[in-house]
């Protein structure tokens, strides 16, 4: 999960449409960012667990980055921060994609069972070859995200998130659907641009 997850956190911008607005506060690794890109769609990811559907919300300061989405590239000289949400039913123990609003609580691959409601975040910086720069980023490890917002995977809300990196940063998402987003998600290697 984490690699899968760390390809696609400093892949991952919006669309460029220019519809949505993000926030971005605080700093992980001394690294901060002006969101320019807020983009999100209903996909499935693969944890160490196996996969899951859930909703892909990615927040970056790369621009165009559905284009480069849809070209399978990632964005060089990014920062971006990704999360994940998906619902857990609790009597038969398959996973959704959110389908009504709700709190996410940060959930840890290792730590027991899932919430009912949990969340992945990740926070990822690429370089200008479009390698992860491992000592910028982080994994969130604790905190929420109320999900304010659901319309045809466009999802709006806040985040208070923690970090293995002894961070936090808070914010607000109101993204644009970027169907690429997916497609982009379900590849194992991607394209430098």
């Amino acid at each position: 999960m984490t690699r899968h997850l760390a390809a696609f956190l400093t892949a991952a911008a919006a669309c460029g449409n220019g519809s949505g607005s993000a926030t971005f506060n605080g700093t992980v690794h001394g690294q901060s960012m002006t969101p320019k890109d807020y983009i999100s769609s209903p996909a499935t990811v693969s944890f160490a667990s196996g996969t899951a559907p859930v909703a892909a919300i990615v927040i970056s300061d790369a621009g165009a980055a559905c284009t480069r989405l849809a070209a399978n590239q990632e964005p060089k000289s990014s920062r971006s921060l990704v999360i994940f949400l998906s619902d857990v039913d609790r009597g038969s123990g398959v996973f959704g994609v959110p389908s009504g609003l709700a709190t996410y609580t940060v959930f840890t691959v290792g730590s027991g069972a899932p919430p009912t409601h949990f969340a992945v975040a990740s926070f990822g910086v690429n370089d200008a070859s479009c390698n992860q720069i491992a000592a910028q980023s982080a994994t969130a490890v604790a905190g929420t995200v109320a999900l304010t917002g659901i319309a045809d995977g466009a999802y709006a809300g806040t985040y208070d998130l923690s970090f293995d990196s002894g961070d936090r940063v808070t914010g607000a998402f109101n993204t644009a659907v970027c169907r690429a987003l997916a497609t982009y998600l379900a590849n194992s290697t991607h394209g430098c641009g």
